[in-house]
């Protein structure tokens, strides 16, 4: 049975080299290693995530956590720290310190560090769920094919490789999507503009893009569960999708959709106000009087007891609009064959409150945690200019460069710089490249990630949404940020200030 310092030791393993052939083998060779009992919490270390999710851990208590003494040198195995982190789940505040020190006085520093990074998610390995998937089909000798087949009925790698590991290869025959056992939603890619709807030779629909919360709505008969994007089940926040899926004519299926917040008169709310609700898990009945919720469904998976997404996209729209027959609960949807149409679209959607639109093909099939040449989103976008504060060291194929850039903008004075978020989206390699040989010499301290830097270079940044952060010292952030070029004509003192933030936020609510 493996130990935390195995665990260590393979990651220390992934971390010194960046060729993906070689990550797989070393993947590979550690999913030998493991034996049923801890296949799945195993697999999802080796992710670098954990099965408990957030823990709600401060840095505080981490590092009380990390300076504890070490009094025993006795192993500890992967299920031990499975359970311990299990119990952790449930404690509250320092409660949870007293659950985690007497087994940090069991390990080495390397191996405190390690289940941190595994708490806070920042694990920085370089095998992330994407490889750990590919190495499980290699070490099955799946298919590309066979394995997104098994992956769509079982997105959990942890369970589906136990599964595996108990039924053979020839176990994805009879792997089939099952009520309550979410899958992962299918995504879109991102579209620059409405003209690249028309480089696609297929037929299109357009929808609004909601600014909501991504729900997948289980139902067997009266049992109805409600999953994140996430695949966390966040039943209990909203009840009031619970009632509407009561009405729907039809006893077992599966719906993919949104969950919006409205206001008393019918206006959508912005996303991180919706976010409250899965945010409090008391007084629920008060959080439905403030924030009223209502689902917007826009696809179906399964109905009765037919797999549905391998049909084409038409197919199952025709499925949904025969079992909803309360026009509420759909998203608005056309098919237009005019740019004017889709112009208008877009437009009507953006003053609805919506985040802009989405072009599906109809003969698209549904690809559970895809981006393909299948689904599109355009959003409204803005862009500022902002100087940046420091950088962030890559890794995996961005490891020796600078990624993950701090982003900042002058106070109402115009005297400092206040930090609005970070990014390491829009960064060619190019970009990669310029930023680590022009940031370096700009260094004022670093730490064991992030070089801070004097401010002087500019960047135009492209984002969809300002809003609200307790995380920055703006109190602002920039949602869905992206670099979209290096602003060479531009000085610090010539950016965007943050009462342009303000205005901006003030428009949109």
């Amino acid at each position: 049975m493996l130990s935390i310092n195995d665990l260590v030791e393979y990651s220390h393993k992934l971390r010194k080299t960046s060729l993906k052939t070689e990550k797989i083998k070393i993947i590979m060779s550690f999913l030998h290693e493991l034996s049923i009992d801890d296949a799945e919490i195993g697999v999802n270390y080796i992710s670098g995530k954990i099965r408990q999710g957030r823990l709600n851990f401060t840095w505080k208590n981490l590092t009380v956590l990390l300076n504890t003494k070490r009094i025993s040198s006795k192993p500890i195995s992967l299920m031990e720290l499975d359970k311990c982190l299990t119990s952790t789940k449930k404690a509250r505040g320092r409660e949870k310190i007293t659950v985690l020190k007497p087994l940090f006085e069991r390990i080495s520093v390397s191996e405190k560090k390690h289940i941190i990074g595994l708490i806070t998610n920042e694990l920085h390995q370089g095998a992330a769920e994407g490889l750990v998937k590919l190495s499980i089909a290699r070490f099955f000798l799946l298919g590309d094919s066979e394995m997104e087949q098994a992956y769509l009925q079982n997105p959990d790698l942890g369970t589906l490789f136990k599964y595996l590991l108990e039924h053979g290869k020839e176990g994805v025959r009879t792997l089939s999507i099952t009520l309550f056992r979410p899958v992962k939603p299918m995504l879109a890619e991102i579209s620059n503009s409405i003209a690249d709807f028309f480089n696609m030779t297929d037929e299109i629909s357009i929808e609004e893009k909601l600014d909501g919360i991504r729900v997948q709505v289980h139902r067997d008969r009266d049992e109805i569960r409600i999953f994140s994007r996430n695949l966390k089940d966040i039943t209990s926040h909203f009840p009031e999708i619970v009632d509407y899926v009561k009405n729907i004519p039809v006893q077992r299926f599966i719906l993919d959709g949104e969950a919006i917040g409205v206001d008393k008169n019918g206006r959508i709310l912005p996303f991180q106000t919706l976010g409250k609700r899965t945010m409090r898990k008391k007084n629920i009945a008060e959080m439905m009087e403030h924030i009223p919720v209502i689902p917007k469904f826009f696809d179906i998976l399964y109905l009765d007891q037919d797999d549905l997404t391998t049909k084409a996209y038409k197919e199952r729209q025709d499925v949904l609009n025969d079992i909803i027959t309360d026009n509420n609960l759909l998203l608005i949807k056309t098919r237009p064959v005019k740019k004017n149409d889709i112009d208008e679209f877009f437009e009507n959607s953006v003053k609805s409150g919506n985040e802009g639109i989405v072009a599906k093909l109809v003969d698209s099939p549904y690809r559970p945690g895809k981006r393909g040449k299948y689904w599109f989103k355009l959003k409204q976008v803005y862009t500022i200019d902002c100087v940046i504060l420091a950088a962030e060291w890559g890794h995996g194929r961005r490891k020796g460069l600078l990624s993950n850039l701090h982003l900042g903008v002058l106070d109402e004075t115009r005297s400092k710089y206040l930090m609005v978020g970070k990014t390491f989206k829009g960064l060619t390699d190019n970009m990669l490249a310029w930023f680590t040989e022009n940031l370096l010499p700009l260094k004022i301290h670093e730490d064991d990630w992030t070089i801070y830097v004097k401010p002087d270079i500019v960047v135009e940044i492209a984002f969809n949404e300002v809003q609200k952060s307790p995380k920055y010292d703006s109190g602002f952030a920039l949602r869905f940020a992206r670099v979209r070029r290096i602003r060479h004509d531009k000085n610090p003192k010539q950016i965007n200030t943050i009462i342009d933030l303000v205005k901006l936020k003030r428009m949109y609510g």
